[in-house]
């Protein structure tokens, strides 16, 4: 049993050694049916204005499970219910036009299956026009020349007819529609024009419409249609909400699932700039099984639950540690080390992207800042009784202090170091020194400085290892 000894202070020398020395699977849907994209709320009183700004566009409402269309300033129902337009504010009243020949009489319509009772609709003549009221409904119907009224476009005047008492006939130019009385309730009868809901599932809402189905999409991820109740969207992959690791329920907008050892789940941060995108763990890694090397938990503490693990190369790597002296092949675009499958350890690409994107990262810092900027808030020593040495964790990765051990020759005792002034982590780079790979790079965060430290270290000491996404 190798005995831990815990060291405070950073030293020149020490500095100086560091410079020298059950698991648910993705739920992904595809599809290539062509979909048509659509707005979704969660409730109809979510609904925005309907302005000219969404003048035309649909709009999809969950708890009822009901598409509407923007039209004229008011949302339509479209599907389920008989369609109808909206109240428009009347015209001026025209001149009273000659009177017209008499136009031939129309055959009449076959009679729809009777819907349930409604509400019924009465006509009151009005000088120059006639009210409809259905119900609370009130429409105002005028005679007159075709012209242009204050809210609307030249059209056709409109005629009424009535029906035998079951409803009335309302004929504008060559457009005609009937308006039935009955009991209240909803009819099955689809006017002509209409569209049924047939179907809400796998984040599409399909219409049986006159002339064919119609399919709109809740969301769209690439091509592939997804109900955002259920999925989002993460790098153009449909990836459910949840899942379910080492028993618990995860929430895969945050974190994922590492299988290994029964399943760990790791927060994770999205960082996009300049161009670039990253997926980082947030969190140190902690696996810790069949491992060449040595491991301990970092700051020699009993779990790995705070701040991971600390590895030495090979272990970090996932190589035998007879092969200390051979370069590894890192020269391909990801080596995944101990990381988990679908994960690799960072490389110096990746690196220069996060610290340096074009002398900047995302918020526009030096990488002279990058120390300060990604340390975490808390847990860091402080400096001096009125300087403390943590960060500002503006990133979202959480860099916690988490020491290192020093390199051991056989089985000696393993010495923690600097446990709340250092983070030292391994990067997918190695060091030739006298025709032999002895060195691999670390990236060094100290609890004193506000820039980052990147220096090749002997193999043998222990480092934290944070992974990225396979992209």
């Amino acid at each position: 049993m190798k005995k831990l000894v815990r060291s405070f202070g950073l030293s020149a020398a020490a500095m100086a050694f560091f410079a020298c020395s059950g698991d648910d699977v993705t739920k992904v849907y595809e599809t290539t049916t062509p979909t048509v994209g659509m707005d979704l709320v969660a409730a109809g009183d979510e609904r925005p204005d309907c302005d000219d700004d969404h003048d035309g566009k649909l709009i999809y409402v969950a708890d009822s499970s009901m598409a509407f269309f923007c039209s004229n300033k008011e949302w339509l129902p479209f599907g389920g219910e008989t369609m109808r337009g909206p109240t428009g504010e009347p015209g001026e009243k025209g001149e009273t036009g000659e009177k017209g020949d008499k136009g031939e009489k129309g055959a009449k319509g076959s009679k729809g299956d009777k819907g349930d009772a409604g509400d019924g609709c009465t006509l009151s003549e009005i000088e120059g026009g006639v009210v409809v009221t259905c119900g609370s409904d009130v429409d105002t119907l005028y005679n007159g020349k075709a012209g242009v009224g204050q809210k609307g476009e030249q059209g056709d005047a409109c005629s009424l007819k009535s029906l035998d008492g079951v409803g009335v006939e309302i004929t504008c130019g060559s457009d005609v529609d009937t308006l039935y009385d009955g009991k209240a309730g909803s009819s099955t009868v689809s006017v002509e024009g209409g569209c049924t809901l047939v179907s809400d599932e796998n984040g599409v809402v399909t219409f049986a419409c006159e002339g064919g189905d119609v399919v709109l999409s809740k969301a769209l991820c690439g091509s592939a249609a997804y109900d955002p109740a259920e999925s989002f969207c993460l790098l153009g992959k449909v990836t459910a909400l949840s899942a379910t690791c080492a028993g618990e329920t995860i929430d895969q907008r945050k974190q994922f699932c590492d299988p290994r050892e029964g399943g760990h789940a790791y927060d994770y941060v999205v960082l996009e700039f300049g161009g670039v995108t990253q997926v980082w763990m947030a969190q140190n890694l902690s696996y810790g099984t069949d491992l060449e090397g040595e491991s301990i938990c970092s700051n020699g503490t009993e779990t790995c639950d705070e701040a991971g693990r600390l590895y030495d190369w090979w272990s970090a790597a996932n190589v035998a540690t007879s092969e200390s002296n051979t370069k590894q092949k890192m020269n391909q675009s990801y080596y995944q080390g101990i990381c988990p499958d679908g994960w690799h350890m960072p490389n110096e690409t990746e690196l220069y992207n996060l610290l340096n994107y074009n002398g900047k990262n995302a918020n526009g810092m030096s990488s002279m800042t990058m120390g300060k900027a990604l340390k975490s808030t808390t847990g860091w020593a402080e400096v001096s009784t009125d300087v403390d040495g943590n960060g500002e964790d503006l990133l979202g990765l959480n860099i916690v202090p988490s020491g290192s051990f020093s390199p051991v020759e056989g089985d000696a005792e393993i010495s923690v170091i600097q446990g709340e002034e250092l983070a030292v982590f391994w990067i997918a780079s190695e060091e030739k020194d006298n025709n032999a790979y002895t060195k691999a790079y670390t990236l060094v965060f100290a609890n004193y400085a506000d820039n980052t430290m990147y220096n090749p270290s002997p193999k043998g000491i222990g480092a934290s290892v944070r992974c990225l996404m396979d992209l």
